[in-house]
């Protein structure tokens, strides 16, 4: 009679524990507000669509997935509580992280010292550096160096010799810049002049003018959000003919829209998403991008854009190691290092214990705008 009464009470009190608290759970900081929401709300989308379609497929071990995402509104120091409150309340898993590589800088050490792997979503090495100090930290997005070497790549192929860039000065920006600084030699270029511009700044053309009198044969432009396309209108404006060059977040819908038609020549170094149509049948990312494109329209009416496909892949990553380490944070982080290659959107992953980079060179393509729309480039 005892023993069916503690039955009874131990039942009850499962009975009123609420139903995510069987769920593995993944954290996200992902920017829906702010100055860098246009970048974390599809980051969120695409996120939520890898893990809709686990769930969809029975989730893990017969366990369903649940997305917490807290959103910093684009500032440091709400990304840091927030990553204290997930750890802390939520009791995640694992984490994906912002969309800034700032904001990233601001919460690696707090998911270092709970040994909680965390995949970010900014793009600056950095951010994973050095790999002995940062165990429980990957990247999802393309890094600044694999692309700055397929640019620099294709600047050696038109010859060009001598550049001057134009960053931001967030993270991102001055990241950029001093990978820039530190690749170009390599392959037999000059960066000849530098200038920087805030990153709320609404008019670059002082800087950009500056760098017009200069002898550089191209300008490499490189920051994020609405600056990135307000330099774009101001290096058309001013009538520089040399080659424009920006970086990989100019991939994004919301980039084409702000520049207009200023963007039509640009060149820049990109993911494989808005060109899977004219990649060849043995391309291994081409179903990959073809289902995602395909789903994303599906479930949002629109299509992705290059931060979507950070967040599917960064989502996918993490579930993809939990069917095998469940909500063992550890071994999430041990089955992300394995050395195996992993077939993405964004990229072919391939971690490693001091390569928490993980995109492979072969995922970079250059692009041009043609019309509005982005095309692969042709080649030097």
């Amino acid at each position: 009679m005892k023993l069916w009464k503690y039955a009874v009470v131990a039942l009850a009190a499962l009975s009123t524990l609420p139903a995510s608290a069987q769920d593995l759970k993944i954290g996200a900081l992902l920017e829906t507000s702010g100055a860098v929401a246009s970048l974390g709300q599809p980051t969120l989308e695409g996120a939520q669509l890898a893990v809709d379609q686990m769930n969809a497929r029975g989730g893990i071990g017969g366990r369903k997935v649940s997305l917490v995402n807290l959103n910093s509104e684009s500032d440091n120091t709400k990304t840091v509580s927030g990553a204290r409150r997930l750890l802390s309340q939520e009791k995640v898993s694992a984490v994906i992280g912002p969309s800034s590589s700032g904001s990233n800088f601001a919460v690696a050490d707090v998911f270092e010292r709970a040994r909680v792997p965390m995949i970010a979503n900014g793009a600056s090495r950095g951010i994973v550096l050095p790999p002995e100090k940062r165990r429980y930290i990957f990247i999802a997005p393309l890094t600044d160096q694999i692309v700055q070497t397929v640019m620099l790549q294709d600047m050696q192929g038109r010859g060009i010799k001598r550049v001057a860039m134009l960053n931001s000065d967030v993270a991102f920006g001055t990241n950029g810049r001093d990978t820039l600084a530190a690749l170009a030699g390599q392959y037999g270029i000059e960066v000849v002049a530098n200038e920087t511009f805030g990153n709320a700044d609404t008019d670059m053309t002082p800087q950009l003018a500056k760098l017009r009198g200069t002898t550089a044969q191209a300008i490499v432009l490189w920051a994020t959000g609405p600056g990135l396309a307000i330099a774009t209108r101001n290096h058309r404006a001013l009538g520089i003919d040399t080659p424009l060059y920006v970086t990989h977040a100019a991939n994004d819908f919301n980039y084409l829209r702000l520049a207009g038609d200023a963007a039509n020549g640009i060149l820049l170094p990109s993911s494989k998403l808005y060109v899977a149509a004219s990649l060849p049948d043995a391309d291994p990312q081409k179903k990959v991008l073809q289902d995602f494109l395909a789903a994303y329209q599906q479930k949002y009416g629109k299509p992705p854009s290059t931060f979507a496909a950070n967040g599917f892949d960064s989502a996918n990553l993490l579930l993809h190691a939990m069917r095998t380490a469940g909500a063992d944070a550890s071994a999430i982080r041990d089955e992300l290092e394995k050395d195996t290659r992993y077939v993405g959107v964004t990229a072919v992953y391939a971690y490693g214990p001091t390569d928490h980079f993980g995109a492979q060179p072969d995922s970079v393509r250059m692009l041009t705008v043609r019309s509005g729309g982005f095309q692969l480039a042709s080649a030097p």
